[in-house]
């Protein structure tokens, strides 16, 4: 039986926080175009070795976040109003291809999404503005894994999504918008889900993520 060691694995989980600290740091601003990344001053900041740095850093340049040359190091190549817009579109086609490869919708597929509605509605009572995009997120990202295609899947998670759609809403709520009418669109998409209807679904998708999206947009 095959085992992980328990360094590979707190090495990994330390990789992992690394990445999304630098993928929020890049996407909030904190970080601009161009900004050099240094592997040593890294492992400093968060008293690691540079392995876990080196390997967060590779990942940001799979995502293209980041470039890196030779004799010139990793560099942030940013991402703009514009790259998170186009990100969107990306996102868009990924998940109004998966509801339509998904259907007909299983009740297993369904109780989730019943679930993680629940969350966001809850969040919504509460307040709690991070409770409701971890709990959306999750419906998203159970959407494209229910198409059953796992590079649709892929390509999703290597977007990034717990970054950039946590940024997204949050400069939402920044100008004033509701998380709450957001909550109503998805119960829109769940009833169309739970009717079977794979284009209806589709088109709620759509409007929804369109809606993010804006938040991108000219203020």
């Amino acid at each position: 039986m095959n085992t992980v060691s328990p360094g590979l694995l707190k090495r990994t989980c330390m990789r992992d926080h690394i990445r999304d600290v630098l993928v929020a740091r890049i996407l909030d601003g904190t970080y601009a175009a161009g900004t050099q990344l240094k592997e040593l001053s890294l492992a400093r900041e968060f008293n690691v070795s540079q392995t876990p740095i080196r390997e967060a850093l590779r990942e940001l340049e799979g995502s293209g976040l980041v470039t890196s040359e030779r004799f010139r190091g990793t560099r942030v190549r940013g991402a703009d109003s514009a790259e998170m817009r186009e990100s969107y579109e990306l996102r868009t086609m990924l998940e109004v291809r998966s509801v339509r490869l998904a259907a007909p919708y299983s009740p297993h597929l369904l109780a989730d999404f019943d679930e993680y509605l629940e969350q966001m509605d809850c969040a919504v009572k509460a307040n709690d503005s991070e409770r409701y995009i971890d709990a959306a997120l999750r419906f998203h990202r159970r959407l494209v894994e229910g198409s059953g295609n796992r590079t649709f899947l892929g390509v999703w998670d290597s977007l990034l999504w717990d970054i950039r759609g946590r940024i997204a809403l949050r400069k939402l709520a920044e100008k004033g918008r509701s998380l709450k009418s957001l909550a109503g669109s998805h119960r829109v998409l769940l009833t169309r889900l739970h009717a079977q209807d794979a284009a209806g679904a589709a088109e709620q998708i759509s409007a929804i993520l369109e809606r993010v999206s804006s938040a991108f947009g000219p203020d």
